[in-house]
């Protein structure tokens, strides 16, 4: 046969056989198939793509209430560790404190400072990935809707805890040895209430809100940070970024001759900077484990807690008179350290310390309360008394609290933020900048 029929159906009036040569239709045929084949490897490419990316992004601890958990490599069992290692160190110090335990030359404050660097360097880390699924989702710009989520997330819980402290006059000021209440005034509890303590100068109470503050004030500047990470076409540029920011302190604070800095008031505004600044270099190395964080893992995960060990061994053996100098060095080695590891396997470590980093929160504001609770109010009772009276307080609490309030307002703060528009400044002002760019490129 050297030709093909194509006949309409019969019911239509007038019907008329179309004939092809065979060598045409046989062609159609080929280049047919090669579509349909080309179609299906580039479905199956993306597919792929979209699943490692997936698997390779962390979810931050505000949104895993609010993104459905598919698959157990959808969170990073690394960055839980390094969360439940932080709140541990900080409440490993405050009983340090409490009992006036001694460990040599060894500084127990150092303990629990080193702690709260952690987080810093946790907490931004995973918010860089929040912002960078922000942008995925929505056009509106970056700040207004990630701040609505930050102030849902840490001020409904905070509020809390400091009026709580306050009606029933908890004592919250842990000294050496001993809780002291703190007489507060007005003035004092509307700084802990809107976590503004080191702008006001006031005392924070509970002692533990005094870090919230700078996590506040960290996020005005992290979608800048972020913009810049992710248009920065080297890990280089980061790097370097966080060496200058460094090296601008020093040379600040020795140019004007306000260093080593006091512990008292404030002399000079020179002085009051680089109080206010003295943190940010532990937050900028979270930047640099974002940018660095989808390189090749070469080293096996059960390293990563060894890894955290050595960290602080060096910052306990090199703090000296500056552990906080000293941490801005291990924050960085941590931040490069943190992409060289593979992920912890799933076993009941990584599940323990996954429940811990989710509740992590409230245990941080929370463990004042039941460590007097236990040891103060408790103390004419047996030893283990005291200590399951502790152990209860630490886990009931925080559990209930993050599913009655933080929860609850993590998905609220979600929502709202889902609904904001760009303001028609701004839109207007991207309109323009697109018609200017279309008319260079024409």
């Amino acid at each position: 046969m050297s030709s093909m029929d194509l006949h309409f159906p019969p019911w239509f009036p007038e019907t008329r056989a179309i004939r092809v040569s065979a060598q045409i239709a046989i062609r159609v045929r080929a280049l047919r198939a090669v579509a349909i084949a080309l179609a299906l490897a580039r479905r199956r490419l993306e597919a792929r793509r979209n699943n490692v990316e997936e698997r390779s992004r962390p979810v931050p601890a505000e949104a895993r209430n609010s993104i459905p958990r598919t698959m157990p490599g959808e969170m990073s069992f690394n960055l839980d560790f390094l969360r439940s290692a932080a709140v541990l160190l900080v409440v490993g110090f405050h009983f340090a404190k409490l009992f006036n335990w001694q460990f040599g030359r060894l500084r127990v404050t150092d303990i629990g400072l080193l702690g709260v660097m952690l987080f810093f360097v946790h907490t931004t880390l995973v918010l860089m990935f929040s912002l960078e699924r922000q942008r995925a989702r929505s056009t509106a710009p970056l700040f207004f809707p990630f701040m609505v989520r930050r102030c849902f997330r840490i001020y409904p819980l905070a509020i809390l805890v400091v009026t709580f402290v306050y009606l029933f006059r908890i004592p919250s000021d842990l000294q050496f040895g001993r809780f002291d209440l703190l007489h507060q005034n007005s003035g004092n509890l509307m700084a802990n209430l809107l976590l503004i303590q080191n702008v006001t100068l006031q005392k924070a109470n509970p002692g533990p809100l005094w870090s919230l503050p700078l996590e506040i004030q960290m996020y005005l500047v992290l979608p800048a940070l972020f913009l810049f990470a992710s248009r920065s076409k080297s890990s280089w540029g980061v790097i370097v970024f966080w060496w200058s920011a460094v090296a601008m302190w020093y040379l600040a604070g020795f140019s004007t001759g306000m260093l080593p800095l006091s512990e008292g008031g404030v002399r000079s505004p020179v002085e009051a900077l680089l109080k206010f600044t003295r943190f940010v270099p532990c937050f900028l190395p979270g930047v640099v484990a974002y940018k660095l964080w989808r390189r090749p893992r070469v080293l096996p995960g059960y390293l990563w807690p060894v890894f955290l060990m050595l960290c602080w061994a060096a910052f306990v053996l090199f703090s000296g008179s500056a552990p906080i100098q000293t941490g801005w060095f291990i924050c960085f080695g941590i931040g490069l350290g943190a992409c060289l590891f593979r992920e912890l396997r799933e076993n009941f470590l990584a599940r323990l310390v996954r429940r811990i980093a989710r509740y992590s929160y409230g245990i941080y504001l929370l463990h004042y309360f039941a460590m007097w609770l236990g040891f103060v109010i408790c103390r004419s009772l047996n030893a283990a008394l005291q200590i399951a009276i502790f152990t209860a307080t630490i886990v009931t609490l925080p559990v209930i609290l993050y599913h009655c309030v933080e929860a609850p307002f993590i998905a609220a703060g979600v929502k709202f933020s889902e609904r904001l528009k760009p303001l028609p400044i701004l839109t207007q002002a991207r309109g323009h900048a697109f018609k200017e760019t279309a008319g260079n490129c024409s």
